[in-house]
């Protein structure tokens, strides 16, 4: 990397940092909150914001670093920074927070496990890109795109519909028994399968949209997002709801390099106007009335009137449905785990991990395999609600720590860094970009990265499992001959493009245009 380049990256970070510092200091000035958590978000925002140093590209070796380290803020930092704009009231409705410490033990945890995550990318980076030859890409046909993309994304559709309307028809866990126990082993797994086949079958249209510049393809793709909104609505899953746009979004970022302006108005959109809709429906709807959701198929425009009137009431006052920023936040669950395992909470020694070793093992085969609902367990360990059927994210720091103390935390987020940074560097979407990179870097993102706050066993199976199956695609349908003449090499006498800037490109060359 050239010196200028990484000059100018650095006095970008230093102004960063000073620009928040500034912030958090006003904040902290004009809050009057008794002991806000500066100290830790300056160097929590000082570790996310360090990738600004490595990262050239949006959709470079260091791309999906730089995402970790958002969500890595997102999740431990936006609560307390929405604290100093709270200011003294904080001190009513969550007294635990003032803690006499500068850092708190859970602060310490975090801020090292981020470290051990950023070493841990940067050396696998390195490790991959030192003397790995160039090969020649291969991808599938346009054709073979557009053909298997529709049939996976209508597979996924029917059975992600099936599955939440018919057989589980709510998230309790006498529906999912009821539900299981209505079919057979076989055909829960077929469905099971069938699921997983829905965001496969959204990125390759969004793919096929973005790699082709098909003006046909645009409308397509719009109507498969809104659907999956529709979809997530009646099933009361806002990340069912999202998923087209997220899966969207990340496939122009990775194919062009740089921000999609439109799509990232409309996401913001959602998160502003949408999302509180979802909330409303979920407290109206299917708490206050208990409606079942095939009665909301049933009566959807009736049903939207009735949302859309308990708006105001469920996002407002004391008692209001969490914002989406509120929600992202597991400082909160990390703290508890931190502070009570160990003292009156015993530590899982891997309990929780263990589903991950049978991953490739169906229940077909193994009836008894065993089944750990870490959500649920965190719930009830920790004595959180009386409830048995509230799922509690741990997060994936706070479950390692639940499982083995400092060293899980600090060695497990080491791993995930290095997990991650082989996908980056491995799959780097700068050096080509094929459907096969593509699908491994955005499975990659979603279970990995943005699946960071759920539990580690769930996120990691569907990953493995993602990746098998990608793997099987990639032998049928991949062809030398098939990559887009728009990714064939700049120069004929190289393989392919390279990854890395010329010395006088621009720090983020078309990020937004």
């Amino acid at each position: 990397m050239p010196r200028v380049a990484v000059n100018r990256r650095f006095s970008l970070y230093i102004l960063l940092n000073a620009a928040f510092a500034l912030v958090v200091g006003v904040a902290c000035a004009a809050g009057g909150f008794a002991n806000p958590r500066w100290l830790h978000l300056i160097l929590l925002f000082a570790l996310c914001s360090s990738i600004f140093i490595d990262i050239d590209r949006l959709n470079g070796p260091y791309a999906l670093l730089g995402l970790f380290m958002l969500v890595y803020f997102v999740s431990y930092g936006v609560g307390d920074l929405g604290d100093l704009f709270r200011g003294s009231d904080l001190a009513l409705v969550s007294p635990s927070r003032l803690t006499g410490n500068v850092l708190s033990k859970t602060e310490m945890v975090i801020l090292l496990a981020g470290i051990m995550l950023v070493l841990g990318y940067r050396a696998a980076v390195s490790t991959v890109d030192a003397g790995r030859p160039v090969r020649n890409p291969r991808d599938w046909s346009k054709h073979t795109i557009l053909i298997v993309g529709p049939i996976l994304w209508a597979i996924g559709t029917y059975a992600t519909y099936m599955w939440h309307v018919y057989i589980v028809p709510d998230t309790t866990n006498e529906a999912f028994r009821k539900g299981i126990a209505s079919i057979s082993t076989f055909a829960a797994s077929v469905n099971i399968l069938g699921q997983m086949m829905q965001p496969l079958g959204i990125l390759l249209l969004a793919y096929a949209y973005r790699a082709y510049r098909s003006p046909l393809l645009l409308p397509v793709v719009i109507g498969v997002v809104v659907l999956q909104v529709l979809l997530g609505f009646v099933v009361d899953i806002k990340g069912l709801a999202m998923l087209g746009g997220i899966l969207v979004i990340m496939t122009c970022v990775l194919v062009d390099g740089r921000l999609p302006k439109g799509w990232l108005a409309a996401g913001a959109v959602f998160v502003i106007l949408v999302f509180p809709i979802f909330q409303a429906y979920r407290t109206a709807i299917h708490g206050d009335r208990g409606l079942a959701r095939t009665a909301v198929i049933q009566n959807l425009g009736k049903v939207l009137q009735l949302t859309l009137a308990a708006e105001d009431k469920v996002n407002s006052g004391r008692d209001r449905a969490q914002t989406f920023f509120e929600r992202s936040s597991v400082k909160g669950s990390t703290e508890m785990i931190v502070e009570k395992t160990g003292n009156g909470v015993d530590f899982q020694q891997g309990h929780t991990l263990t589903p991950i070793l049978a991953t490739f093992v169906p229940k077909i085969i193994w009836s008894d395999k065993r089944e750990v609902k870490t959500g649920q367990l965190f719930n009830k360990s920790f004595h959180i609600t009386d409830s048995d059927d509230i799922f509690i994210s741990p997060s994936h720091l706070g479950e390692l720590y639940w499982n083995f103390g400092w060293a899980g935390a600090v060695l497990g987020m080491g791993f995930i860094g290095v997990v991650c940074g082989w996908v980056g560097a491995r799959f780097n979407m700068a050096e080509y970009r094929t459907v096969t990179r593509i699908l491994v870097t955005v499975v990659t993102i979603k279970q990995l990265i943005v699946g960071f706050e759920g539990a580690v066993a769930p996120s990691y199976v569907v990953w493995l499992r993602s990746l098998a199956a990608i793997g099987i695609l990639h032998l049928i349908f991949a062809r030398v001959s098939a990559v887009p003449r728009m990714f064939k090499p700049i120069n004929s006498g190289s393989d392919v493009v390279s990854a890395k800037p010329p010395g006088g490109q621009r720090l983020f060359p078309n990020l937004l245009t």
